[in-house]
């Protein structure tokens, strides 16, 4: 895409989040979704955001999607899921952008204006750079954490070299990649390499979230290693957020959510 047809998306608010849910691993339970950005182009049809964001965080314009996404995902839950004890909610904050000052304001003027909870929101820190200024982002971290967010590192991935000092900084959470989520299943190495970053959240104290997640092997697997949550098609796709309330129906009534049960106590009680 062409940077005028860019900003053309971004001013005619043809970006619009739809909404994957997470679910705890041991009983199936939702318990957060995650904001992805789409791009409802009106001749190329919804566009997911491999086609669109890295054109627009090379344009300079990603403090303009992320506010505009967190401006909409805020009052879409608010709306559809209101309280203190709704679903979590993750948006996606490039590192660039986390680092300004400004961030954190933009984010607060946005949440209070659609009356969601701080404590309901998850920043979550995308992979697309890598993690230099660690004592600045912890700065950062600890703001965020004082004012109530929480903060997962994103997309975890064996060449992510940077990860032990991530492990320090205060994050409540961090994801597994989904590509790394489904090859735990056919590569010895990805498996140890998960086994070992689930391990070392655990000492942290971090949350983990297996993406990916397409069948119940995958469940099986994330369970055993010890994983706390799962997001993927085995789930749900992401969605509108006018859906989630017959979706938490379907999936608690689906065999999908009945075997994810019986798969927690599988593994619980071995």
């Amino acid at each position: 895409m062409q940077v005028r047809e860019i900003e053309a998306a971004l001013n005619s608010a043809w970006i619009e989040p739809r909404y994957q849910p997470i679910v705890r691993l041991a009983d199936g339970v939702p318990v957060a979704v995650e904001a992805l950005a789409r791009l409802n182009h009106p001749s190329l049809g919804l566009l997911g955001a491999g086609r669109f964001v890295p054109q627009i965080e090379l344009a300079g314009l990603a403090g303009e999607l992320t506010e505009q996404i967190a401006a909409t995902t805020f009052a879409d839950i608010a709306a559809v899921d209101p309280g203190p004890a709704g679903l979590a909610v993750g948006i996606n904050v490039p590192l660039d952008l986390l680092l300004l000052p400004s961030t954190l304001a933009r984010l607060e003027a946005r949440r209070e204006a659609a009356g969601l909870e701080p404590g309901r929101v998850v920043v979550e820190l995308t992979e697309s750079q890598p993690v230099e200024e660690i004592d600045r982002l912890g700065r950062v971290l600890e703001q965020l954490r004082r004012a109530g967010y929480r903060a997962v590192i994103d997309d975890v991935v064996p060449a992510m070299s940077y990860l032990p000092k991530l492990l320090d900084l205060p994050f409540t959470g961090l994801k597994l990649d989904g590509g790394l989520v489904r090859m735990t299943g056919q590569s010895t190495t990805a498996h140890r390499f998960a086994a070992a970053i689930v391990a070392a959240a655990r000492r942290h104290g971090l949350t983990v979230t297996a993406e990916g997640i397409e069948d119940s092997a995958d469940w099986t697997r994330m369970l055993s290693l010890g994983a706390d949550q799962a997001q993927g098609f085995l789930v749900a796709e992401a969605m509108e957020a006018a859906h989630l309330a017959a979706w938490r129906l379907l999936w608690a009534a689906s065999s999908h959510a009945e075997t994810a049960a019986a798969a927690g106590t599988a593994v619980l009680t071995n």
